[in-house]
């Protein structure tokens, strides 16, 4: 089926953009859009979704950030093989299991610890609530072919993400579950890098050495608002983990 076939669906509470871009995705996945196929122009899809060109954009964005899309200048947007093109990497913001996937492994999850808490002040202080306030513990654990290769802590807002607490984390994904409501949207993910040695809890749950490097990631998102969703410490394996950072170069007005 063309792309221009589909429809999105205004009545439930999925950001448009997200709709579209599952769209797109689906479409690659099933190989209705090929390497070098070049998508419809962004005038086409803003006429036919009934969509904001900024909608299509961030849908069109978030792809190319993964690696499904390449935008070329004065040509076009066009599907890229993703399957070769640094399959070994991990992409910020694509999911775990995609990740993994992509790399033709099996992904998996063991949720370690799942509970309601109250705000201490460094929490409450990031995720911007008051002291006491309730907050969601959860701590993951996610390996390749059974391989442990992360750690995830997260803490968020019980009341934006309470719903949460009832689904099944060792199949599901927290973003694309969060971004699935409208109060639970996140809008953009700020995130610090850095290296450390292997802790004692690294040691015993990623079943490395006290010499394995660490890449520790430090997260926090927030919805298009401001609201703070999700604050979380993820720490990789810095022996079997890379990351693939794409950007692009902005000239500004100073330089002009």
């Amino acid at each position: 089926m063309n792309l221009l076939e589909m429809n999105i669906d205004k009545t439930v509470p999925v950001p448009l953009y997200y709709q579209l871009k599952s769209l797109i995705l689906s479409e690659i996945k099933k190989g209705n859009l090929k390497e070098g196929d070049c998508l419809p122009t962004e005038m086409q899809m803003v006429e036919h979704f009934h969509v904001s060109r900024s909608t299509v954009r961030q849908a069109i964005s978030d792809l190319s950030k993964e690696g499904w899309l390449e935008r070329i200048a004065s040509k076009g947007t066009f599907v890229t093989n993703n399957t070769s093109h640094s399959e070994n990497f991990i992409r910020s913001f694509e999911p775990f299991y995609q990740q993994v996937s992509r790399q033709n492994k099996t992904p998996s999850t063991e949720l370690l610890n799942l509970q309601v808490v109250p705000a201490n002040e460094t929490l409450a202080k990031k995720l911007g609530i008051e002291p006491g306030e309730k907050l969601i513990s959860m701590f993951r654990r996610r390996l390749s072919d059974n391989v442990p290769m992360v750690t995830i802590q997260n803490y968020l807002p019980y009341s934006l993400c309470a719903f949460i607490l009832s689904e099944d984390f060792t199949v599901r994904s927290l973003y694309e579950l969060l971004m699935t409501r409208s109060e639970s949207c996140i809008h953009e993910t700020k995130s610090i890098v850095s290296a450390a040695n292997a802790s004692a809890e690294d040691i015993h749950l990623l079943q490395v050495d006290a010499n394995t490097p660490m890449l520790c990631f430090h997260n926090i998102s927030r919805r298009a608002d401001g609201t703070v969703l999700d604050y979380a410490f993820a720490r990789y394996r810095g022996d079997l983990n890379k990351f693939e950072l794409i950007d692009t170069p902005h000239l500004h007005s100073d330089q002009a």
